[in-house]
This record gives C-alpha cells, sequence and structure tokens, in this order.
C-alpha cells in the first residue's frame, strides 16, 4: 500500500511514543458506548410503556427495530466501500448527527408510521446497527494488525458498557420523566460524544499520518538495504479484493452462519423482557439482570479477543456459539426468580462476547486490511434481514399462541448449530498468481 506522499499532521498532540492508533481505538469505543441506546436489548425497556401510550400490537414494535436493521443492511455495502476509500471521519459526523436527530425525535412520536419512518432513518445512518460496526471497528482493525484481537475487543466493549449504563438510566428516566424525553436524552449524548470526536478526531489509516499499524517503525529507504539497521515491521498480511473474496467458499459459509445465529439472538432479545415480565419477575431484577449480559460481554470480549491473537479466531465462534445455547437452559426453566434471569445474561454475555470478537475480526484477518468495509458491508444485508425477521417473526408466533419454551429450544439448536459451522471456517488461500499488493486504486 503506498503511503501519501504528503502524510498529513496529527490532529492533536501526544506524548512521546502514544501511538495515535489508541485515540482511534477510544473514538470507536465512545460512538458505541453512546450509540448503544439504539440497540435491541436498550429498545426493549421501552416496548411497554410505548405500546400502552400509543395502543401498539407486540408485532408493530418488532418491526420497529427490524426496519432500522434492513435499512442499515441495505446501506451497508456502499457505506463500506466508502470507507474503504475515504475513511470514517465525515461518514461518522454525518451518522452521528442524523442518529442524535432521529432519538431527538421521538419525542414527537404519536403512532407507528412516524415510528418506522424515523427508525428507517436511524439504520441508514450507520450508528446503532451492523452499519455501525462498519463506522466503529472498521477504522480500528485498519490501524492495528498484531494486537488487532485486543483493540478491536476494546473499541467493541463500549457497545456493552452503553448497553449495561442504557438500561437502568432508560428505566429510571421512564420511570421519572417518561419514554419520550429518555430518548431525547439519549439522542443528545449521541450528540455530545460522536460529531465532535469523529469530526475532529477520526482519521482512516495510519499510513496516511506517516505511521505503521501498530504504532510499528516505520522503515525508511535508506535502512531498507541494511537488514541490521531495519527496524522491526509489523507482520506482513495478503489483502484481497472484493471480488476475489467474494469467490471464497470461506466467505458464504461464513454468512450462512452469521444469518443462522442472528435470527435466533433478535427474536431471543426481542421476547425475553417480555417474558420474565409475564412471569411476574420484578423490575429491579429484570433492570440488573439485564445490565448483567454487557458487563458479562465486555470482560468476556477482552478475554476473547487476546485469545485471538494466540489462537484461531474461528474457535472463539464455536465457544460463543456453545455458550449461547446453554443460556437457554434457565429460560427454559421459566422460573419467576431473579436468580434465573441473571443466569441466563450471564451466560449469554459469555456466549456474546466470545461470539462478537471472532465476528469482529474474521475478515480483517482472513482478507486483510484494504477491502475489508466493502468486503463488510457486501456480507451484511442477508444477515440483517435474518436479524430484522427474528424479532417479528418471534413476536407472530407468540400472538399465535406458541409457548416461548418452543421458541427457547430453537434458539438452543440453532444458537448451538451456527457456532459449530465456524470450526470448519479456516483461512482461505490465494491462488498464487493473484497474490499481489492491493491499492487503494484497486477500491475505486
Amino acid at each position: 500500500m503506498n503511503q501519501p506522499a504528503t502524510p498529513q499532521k496529527l490532529p492533536i498532540p501526544l506524548p512521546s511514543g502514544v501511538f495515535y492508533g489508541w485515540v482511534i481505538v477510544a473514538i470507536g469505543w465512545s460512538a458505541n458506548m453512546v450509540a448503544a441506546t439504539m440497540n435491541p436489548v436498550v429498545f426493549s425497556v421501552f416496548i411497554d410503556p410505548m405500546r400502552e401510550e400509543l395502543g401498539l400490537s407486540l408485532s408493530g414494535m418488532a418491526w420497529a427495530i427490524s426496519v432500522r436493521m434492513l435499512t442499515g443492511g441495505l446501506a451497508a455495502p456502499l457505506m463500506g466501500r466508502l470507507i474503504d476509500i475515504y475513511g470514517a471521519r465525515w461518514l461518522g459526523l454525518f451518522g452521528g448527527f442524523l442518529s442524535g436527530g432521529v432519538l431527538l425525535s421521538l419525542y414527537f412520536a404519536h403512532n407507528i408510521w412516524l415510528i418506522y419512518a424515523l427508525f428507517a432513518i436511524s439504520g441508514i445512518s450507520g450508528f446503532g446497527t451492523f452499519g455501525g460496526q462498519l463506522l466503529t471497528i472498521v477504522p480500528v482493525a485498519n490501524w492495528f494488525v498484531v494486537k488487532r484481537g485486543r483493540t478491536t475487543s476494546i473499541a467493541a466493549t463500549g457497545l456493552g458498557m452503553g448497553t449495561a449504563l442504557g438500561v437502568p438510566i432508560a428505566l429510571l428516566l421512564i420511570n421519572t420523566v417518561g419514554w419520550r424525553w429518555a430518548w431525547v436524552t439519549f439522542g443528545l449524548a449521541i450528540w455530545a460524544i460522536i460529531i465532535p470526536s469523529y469530526g475532529f478526531l477520526m482519521r482512516r489509516r495510519p499510513e496516511d499520518l506517516g505511521l505503521a499499524p501498530d504504532g510499528a517503525p516505520v522503515r525508511n529507504d535508506s535502512a531498507s538495504d541494511d537488514p541490521e539497521s531495519a527496524p522491526e515491521q509489523t507482520e506482513e498480511e495478503v489483502s484481497w479484493t472484493l471480488s476475489q473474496a467474494l469467490r471464497t467458499p470461506v466467505l458464504w459459509f461464513f454468512l450462512t452462519a452469521l444469518t443462522i445465529y442472528m435470527f435466533a439472538s433478535s427474536g431471543i432479545l426481542f421476547l425475553r423482557v417480555p417474558y420474565w415480565n409475564e412471569l411476574g419477575v420484578s423490575s429491579q431484577a429484570i433492570a440488573f439482570g439485564v445490565a448483567a449480559d454487557p458487563f458479562t460481554v465486555i470482560f468476556a470480549m477482552l478475554f476473547f479477543g487476546f485469545l485471538a491473537e494466540r489462537y484461531p479466531v474461528r474457535f472463539m465462534a464455536v465457544i460463543g456459539g456453545i455458550w449461547r445455547a446453554l443460556s437457554m437452559v434457565p429460560l427454559l426453566i421459566g422460573g419467576s426468580h431473579g436468580a434465573y434471569v441473571f443466569m441466563h445474561n450471564i451466560t449469554w454475555g459469555v456466549g456474546s462476547g466470545a461470539f462478537a470478537a471472532a465476528q469482529n475480526l474474521i475478515i480483517p484477518t482472513y482478507y486483510g486490511r484494504v477491502a475489508q468495509g466493502a468486503i463488510r458491508g457486501i456480507s451484511l444485508p442477508l444477515m440483517i434481514a435474518a436479524g430484522a425477521l427474528g424479532a417479528p417473526a418471534t413476536a407472530y408466533l407468540v400472538e399465535a399462541g406458541v409457548k416461548p419454551s418452543l421458541i427457547w429450544q430453537l434458539g438452543l439448536w440453532l444458537m448451538l448449530f451456527a457456532g459449530l459451522m465456524f470450526f470448519f471456517l479456516k483461512p482461505p488461500k490465494m491462488p498464487p498468481e493473484t497474490v499481489t499488493p492491493v491499492t487503494e486504486e484497486d477500491q475505486k
């Protein structure tokens, strides 16, 4: 990859020896934290108060989050390609403005169609959807290679922290000032964090600033002829183009496994809080139990992110699928005691952390940095469609009289199957005649 003729200056001065890539990690973490208030877990605590005030059905509310996921999936291929070429700076600035504005506008929601329209716009904005992972994880993966496992996991833990804080804060705001002002508060938080951090601090790749991935010393031409004087370099990686990646069976196998996984996950996340409410579990136990999930994800993701630097990434996904399958057991027991809520969420959190670490790493690990945004983007629509359909499909089943226990059983087997599929996802081998450096011009 060629470096720019005139590297940009650092946006802010840093102490000597501090790599600017860690600023990118901090931006990704903070954006994930405030955008987590738009995810299905936090949204689930808004379902009952919004339904009661607006007279909406369970399936009607399910389609709101699904619309957001679907528009995010449609926007992802273009967004991924633009991130590869131009970086996440201006896309993130625009997306943050739009996302915060959508949450502020929910204050005026008075019918389901306006809610659908606002959620559709939020999907296009990127944050709070799988497209948001393009805006927060791809930049981090661009700045690191050797330390990619830990850094992408650190950035992704912002989702867990935002969810852990978002659930009790949402409940507190709903019970004091109402659900409308709760959305306004979350929208202002997105504006306060994402707009300045992306507008002023985000940069595309270390090469744009005359740096090397992981903060490794940059080899200059005069030293390159002397092996003893040349500084140690970050390990080399082969970058695939989008068209090359699409011809590998591994990518489609990966997509199939994620599609199954997302369909099962979204339905479970949507149904579990209403299910616990119906069982008579106290609202305090539900709030703290649901908050235990993202806190567990934080530590699990960091742990498995470090492991992924030492062991095959696909093993993390296998572990994640097994643990998520085990998390269905407390739901199948159906106890109304808060302990069952905690057991489910902690076990689910371990599986989520392992699976998320693998999901963030497989594409840059298997296909390199240069086209990872485009590869991620093109692979998202089908996966997101499956996730978007999971919640309303679950709601329709419940409204048709299907017992939740059958849904938990189906979720157990789907999670287990999807996780075990990853065991066979070994890295693809590029044909020798096509192993050539991929430049930015190849992506345009």
